[in-house]
Order: C-alpha cells, then structure tokens, then sequence
C-alpha cells in the first residue's frame, strides 16, 4: 500500500512540474487556491502560511507571466528568462506533492533535484520547439501558441493535483504540436532557404 501511495504522490509531483515547465506561476498560484480551500496541506516554507496574501501575488504573477509571453517582441527571451523560475517552481511543486512537509528540509533534496529536472527539461524543450514570432511560424501567431500554453497549464494545474502523470502527457502534447509546426513551416520553406532565414 505504501509503494501504491508514493507511486500516487510521485505521479502528482511529475504531472505539475512538466506544468511548471509551460508556466511557472500557474501551477503555484493553483496550488495555494486549493491550498486555501482546504483540499490540500501547504508546506512549511520558513513558517510563512499560504494565505490569501500569498495566492494573491501568485495569481499577479500568473497573469503578468501569461500576458508578457504574448507579446512577440519578447518572444523568445522572456522564455529562457523564465527558465529558471520554472525549475524553482517545478521543484516546490514536486516535493510538496511527493513528500509533503518542510519544503527547505534536508530530506526534501531528492525531491526538489527530480522536480527542477522534470520541469528543466519541460522548459528547454518548450523554448527549443516552439516556433518564435521572427519565424513566421507556419502561419501560426505567437499568441495563439502562447494560448494553448496557458491552456495546457490551467487544465494540467487543476488536473495535476488529482491525476497522477496526466498533466504530463498534455505537456507531452503540447511540445509535439510545436514540433509539427516547426517541421511544417521547415517543409515550406525546404525549397527556397533564402525565405526561410
């Protein structure tokens, strides 16, 4: 029962930090909703309660993280510029579903390196294959792109504390789509190199 139940928490843990590799600030402003809803214990980080203080900035900072990666002439720095809140948040959120607790507690550092991976690799892969606005895009606009993320992380957030590894496998969708459109745009220009620069 207890490989069962770590299995469960471990599966919860993967599906939001891939999450938090699209949005760091999503997932987290989620989880303290929840959290002050009273579906769920937050963790113990330095004495500080998730209160409505906390959600609030969460939920600030969620929104301005959504609104900035539409803006094409950020695109793609604002995304390697998150890069590392995304990792931070994909560490916080693993650890505290795998084993909640005392978030800076020494034995929290396997869960907190698994979680900063998963979401490291989620956001390098995203900032690698999503098709930036200086590339046409294969007729697809950064904001729409940037759309589907936002789905992805609201739907995986919400998810992700409930379903094991599902929220991974709409990331995993998410990332092939780009690939698609990536390929297309690379087929329709095969021909002619120079329009494709």
């Amino acid at each position: 029962m207890l490989v069962v139940d770590t299995f469960i928490w471990a599966g919860l843990g993967v599906g939001l930090a891939s999450v938090a590799g699209v949005r760091a600030f999503v997932p987290l402003a989620l989880y303290a909703l929840f959290a002050q809803l009273g579906f769920i214990v937050p963790p113990d980080i330095l004495g500080l309660q998730t209160g409505g203080i906390v959600l609030g900035v969460l939920v600030v900072l969620a929104v301005l993280e959504i609104l900035l990666d539409k803006v094409g002439a950020f695109d793609p720095v604002f995304s390697y510029v998150m890069i590392p809140l995304r990792i931070v948040a994909g560490a916080a959120l693993f650890e505290t579903m795998f084993e909640p607790g005392a978030l800076l507690d020494v034995g929290a550092a396997p869960g907190l390196v698994a979680g900063a991976g998963i979401a490291a690799v989620i956001a390098v892969l995203k900032v690698m294959l999503r098709p930036s606005s200086g590339t046409a895009s294969a007729g697809v606009s950064t904001a729409f792109l940037s759309g589907i993320e936002d789905v992805v992380a609201v739907v995986g957030g919400i998810v992700g504390l409930f379903v094991p590894l599902l929220p991974l496998v709409l990331v995993g969708f998410l990332l092939f789509f780009f690939n698609r459109i990536r390929k297309r745009r690379g087929r329709k220009y095969g021909g002619l190199r120079i329009l494709g620069d």
